[in-house]
């Protein structure tokens, strides 16, 4: 094992930050996506534990 120079250290937590924001931004724009598609559906159900939520036929 070897010690990493100061300036090593901050380009690895930056490439770590980054990854972690592309990921988060990745997470949301799903959440969003999915979120349209239920909401513009002519037809759906939902199902959470406790809560059943149906519309259309």
């Amino acid at each position: 094992m070897f010690l990493l120079s100061e300036q090593e250290m901050r380009s690895m937590y930056g490439s770590v930050v980054s990854t972690a924001a592309i990921l988060g931004y990745v997470a949301v724009a799903a959440g969003i996506a999915a979120i349209v598609k239920i909401v513009t559906s002519s037809k759906g159900r939902v199902s959470v534990p406790g809560v059943n939520i149906s519309w259309g036929n």
